[in-house]
């Protein structure tokens, strides 16, 4: 990544591995550009048990915004992250863009959804 790039960190990711009706359990990954140029976000995923994976880059354009289920290796660079295993992700960009993470949770019939915004730190 760029010098310029920033950082997010989120160490409670998790994809239910169960669904009570129509809308599946998933989480997002909404990235917010709103500059001028294109963003490039790669995403890092950590486990207790195994290696890191990290993603391809993934094209955000500019003045658009992106929701990447982290279910779907075409939406998040290739990834393949399994439901019902823990992990935490760190995601760089080399842009400013905005960031919200969210998991809607449908294992029983009332719903639960988790949001959160995650503070941007400048690279190591």
């Amino acid at each position: 990544m760029a010098e310029q790039a920033r950082r997010w960190y989120v160490p409670d990711a998790y994809i239910p591995p169960a669904s009570t009706g129509p809308e599946p359990s998933h989480e997002s990954i909404c990235v917010l550009n709103d500059t001028d140029a294109p963003a490039a976000l790669v995403i890092t995923a950590y486990f207790a048990d195994r290696d890191p994976q990290r993603s391809q880059p993934i094209t955000v354009p500019a003045q658009r915004d992106l929701h990447l289920r982290t279910s779907r290796p075409d939406q998040v660079g290739g990834l393949q992250l399994e439901a019902g295993v823990p992990y935490g992700i760190v995601l760089e960009s080399d842009a400013d863009v905005k960031l919200q993470y969210s998991r809607l949770d449908t294992t029983q019939a009332a719903y639960t959804l988790m949001t959160t915004m995650p503070i941007p730190t400048e690279p190591r």
